[in-house]
């Protein structure tokens, strides 16, 4: 009737567990064996696809999409899971697409829907499917059509789980509105992906 447990274990050693039942005048049974067990040590991976994605020409008739979109694959066997963070650099000062020369000009970024002819930034995130478990998206970016997800200068969550994953796949896509005001020159931007175990 009473739990038990096993502390101080070695990863990838292998355990043998026996039950035993005791009488009354403290003799045990032969008993019975629960099987074995080897413990491993919770890691959590990300990879991404690609180091940098591009725009083109931006133009304040039309909304622009990036031409290649971000993937992170990400694997854990974490009892709880683990969360992807999203975090943009911005002009280090606020979050968005920034043109450092002068006059400098941020595009920042929001949650909204973007409009052709004003000032917007964000991303779109999906889930594929491959790889195993469940990977939950963060509403702020489970977005579609012209909808984006603001980023931050700090970690947002992306996506998580609540359980072990294998390959789980996040494909964010990247979406901008410039108005006739935003100076003209070559905007940039870098955003972090990075995963941890819950």
């Amino acid at each position: 009737t009473g739990g038990c447990s096993a502390v101080a274990l070695t990863n990838g050693q292998a355990y043998t567990y026996k039950v035993f039942q005791k009488d009354s005048y403290g003799n045990y049974d032969a008993g019975v064996s629960l099987g074995t067990a080897t413990p491993i040590a919770a890691t959590v991976s990300c990879s991404s696809n690609i180091s940098s994605t591009d725009f083109g020409t931006l133009t304040d008739a039309s909304i622009s999409t990036a031409v290649s979109n971000a993937s992170t694959t990400m694997t854990c066997n974490y009892a709880n899971g683990c969360t992807l963070y999203v975090k943009d650099a911005g002009s280090g000062s606020q979050a968005g697409l920034y043109k450092s020369a002068s006059p400098a000009y941020t595009i920042v970024s929001a949650t909204a829907t973007l409009s052709a002819g004003v000032d917007g930034y964000g991303i779109q995130a999906a889930t594929s499917t491959v790889g195993s478990g469940t990977l939950n998206l963060n509403s702020i970016y489970d977005k579609t059509g012209n909808n984006v997800g603001g980023l931050s200068l700090t970690d947002l969550i992306l996506a998580s789980s609540t359980a072990a994953i294998t390959n789980r796949e996040v494909i964010v896509t990247h979406k901008v509105a410039i108005s006739a005001t935003a100076t003209a020159g070559s905007y940039s931007d870098t955003i972090t992906y990075s995963c941890v175990g819950n």
